[in-house]
């Protein structure tokens, strides 16, 4: 279980850092001059749906070990 928890960490981080990089202030300045149909919309997608896969997989695993007595 612990090998999980410390994926579904590593997939908030990485979710995280990947929409954060394409928010930034200085990138969004930069786009402006970009044509609308040039942007890339792949790589926040795929930072969004790690940092929800994240998530899922942590709550999953601290509900699953939240019944178990030791």
């Amino acid at each position: 279980m612990k090998a999980a928890l410390i994926f579904g960490m590593i997939l908030i981080g990485l979710g995280v850092l990947s929409l954060a990089y394409f928010a930034s202030p200085i990138r969004l300045m930069v786009q402006e001059t970009i044509e609308p149909h040039k942007m890339n919309l792949v790589p926040p997608i795929i930072g969004g749906i790690a940092l929800i896969c994240g998530v899922v997989l942590v709550f999953a695993v601290r509900l699953r070990t939240s019944g178990k007595r030791e």
